[in-house]
């Protein structure tokens, strides 16, 4: 079975997205400070605009760490893990929705891409939080869910020990190798740079993509003139999460940095639903979707 989704649109950032990927961190030191109020309702109102690949309808909404103190309704601190940080912009989808993870991770991720446009810092949080009090913040209703939030802020003029601790202990800075994500044709055969221009530099966006303590869950397999997304699940980091599923949301953060990256470089496609069939696919491999190439 196969179904079209609608053509991607160009999001236009202020620099090349790229870029944008180079620069983004995941930024746990923040300067604790405010923001303008044009520009939280910026944050707010930026991923509400994007046409997500599997098409769900997302609200969003700006926590406030101090407002929501106020009420009584947040702990204090900063999960141990991020210090100085205020704002949150958090996703909420329906229970029910199709594969609301990778729409999650798809949206928030280009938000996060328009904060570093920005000069701000970001950071995912997925796997720590208390929903309960965030989701309260945000009005939740009983039919939604909250899979991840995003912390978000200036940076501070110094990373503090325990960032520079975690960042360290989680690799943060290292990727695999393109010849370990990227295939083509089977799974015996990595993509060659040589064999794929002008996609390269789109591979190499996917590449740089943020996951879960970096396990970097997605394997891409070009056949047939298109892109094929597989996730290579790691089932025991799963059952340590079970109120998310965080490698699908990772999912959807390399298939944005695929789409914005193709799109900006005038490179036409759009994703579908076209499961390849492909021998001695691994056991652990779940197919997710297909890019569409019109080259």
């Amino acid at each position: 079975m196969c179904y079209n989704f609608p053509m991607p649109m160009r999001i236009p950032f202020n620099r090349p997205v790229a870029d944008l990927i180079e620069k983004r961190f995941s930024c746990r030191s923040f300067d604790g400070q405010g923001l303008e109020s044009e520009v939280l309702e910026a944050l707010e109102k930026f991923p509400a605009g994007l046409e997500l690949p599997f098409q769900n309808r997302l609200r969003f909404g700006i926590i406030d760490k101090e407002k929501v103190r106020a009420e009584n309704l947040f702990s204090a601190g900063s999960y141990g893990m991020i210090k100085g940080v205020r704002f949150y912009l958090g996703a909420l989808v329906k229970k029910n929705a199709p594969r609301p993870w990778e729409d999650i991770g798809f949206a928030l991720e280009a938000a996060v891409l328009y904060a570093t446009a920005l000069e701000l810092g970001s950071c995912w949080i997925g796997g720590v939080f208390d929903r309960r009090r965030f989701s309260r913040a945000l009005g939740m209703g009983e039919d939604e869910q909250l899979p991840a939030v995003v912390a978000v802020g200036r940076p501070a003029d110094r990373r503090s020990l325990r960032d520079r601790l975690v960042r360290w202990s989680a690799r943060g800075s290292l990727r695999k190798s393109p010849a370990e994500l990227f295939f083509e044709s089977d799974w015996a055969t990595p993509q060659a740079d040589d064999k794929s221009p002008p996609w390269a530099p789109v591979l190499n966006c996917v590449r740089l993509a943020p996951s879960a303590s970096n396990k970097q869950p997605w394997r891409v397999i070009h056949k047939d003139g298109a892109f094929h997304f597989f996730l290579s699940r790691d089932k025991a980091y799963g059952a340590l999460m079970p109120f998310a599923d965080l490698q699908r949301i990772d999912m959807g953060i390399a298939m944005c940095h695929f789409q914005l990256a193709a799109t900006e470089q005038g490179l036409a496609g759009q994703w579908a639903a076209a499961e390849p069939q492909i021998p001695n696919t691994p056991g652990n491999f779940e197919y997710v979707a297909s890019y569409l190439t019109k080259q």
